[in-house]
């Protein structure tokens, strides 16, 4: 069954920054995601590397909002962008520790979490 993205146009995105400033395009990377061209997938899954993980241990608030769209539609997806896809989850739930961590991030991601250990490879917890 696709994805339906429910409530994805209604997240205020213009007040939501990610790494280059208000979150506008992030919901075009996540419509992408379901596009079933490999390359448009990959290149999604590239753009909100940049954008929504921020390195040095800060977690966005675009983060936050996209993640239960992320987790809606990773089951959905080719085994290879899933993992890459869950690899970029990884790694922002690492930075989630860190002291600049977006209020709502926490209860995101604990919220979001059991998805994600479904579509791990052999239910692997991403963090």
């Amino acid at each position: 069954m696709r994805p339906v993205l429910e409530g994805l146009d209604d997240v205020a995105w213009h007040s939501i920054d990610h790494a280059y400033g208000p979150a506008l395009d992030t919901p075009g990377h996540v419509r992408a995601l379901l596009s079933g061209d490999p390359e448009v997938v990959e290149r999604a899954i590239t753009d909100l590397d940049s954008t929504v993980h921020e390195e040095g241990g800060f977690v966005c608030g675009a983060a936050t909002a996209v993640l239960p769209f992320l987790a809606e539609v990773l089951p959905s997806l080719a085994p290879a962008p899933r993992a890459r896809l869950l690899d970029l989850l990884h790694r922002i739930a690492e930075q989630g520790d860190a002291e600049q961590v977006d209020p709502g991030w926490h209860a995101a991601w604990a919220k979001a979490k059991p998805v994600l250990e479904r579509s791990s490879p052999q239910g692997e917890s991403p963090a």
